[in-house]
């Protein structure tokens, strides 16, 4: 399964909150905030990425299972 092409597009709203973040992060002029902000930033996508990652494991697991059980074939021996 492909993802469609709008799937890799940013919805309006979270375009603009993105604007608004980026303009905060421009403005911004202590250091250590941005340090603190950013490595939370950091945890939050290596989280978020380590999930889809899982999610894609377990989708491919069941799509795996399914096709074998079509066949036949138990795949939990």
């Amino acid at each position: 399964m492909m993802l469609p092409k709008e799937a890799f597009e940013i919805p309006l709203e979270k375009e603009l909150r993105l604007q608004v973040i980026k303009k905060e992060i421009q403005d911004c002029k202590d250091v250590e905030a941005l340090q603190e902000n950013l490595i939370t930033c950091a945890e939050s996508l290596m989280k978020y990425q380590h999930l889809a990652a899982k999610l894609a494991e377990l989708h491919m697991e069941n799509l795996i299972t399914d096709f074998f059980s079509t066949m036949g074939i138990d795949v939990n021996n």
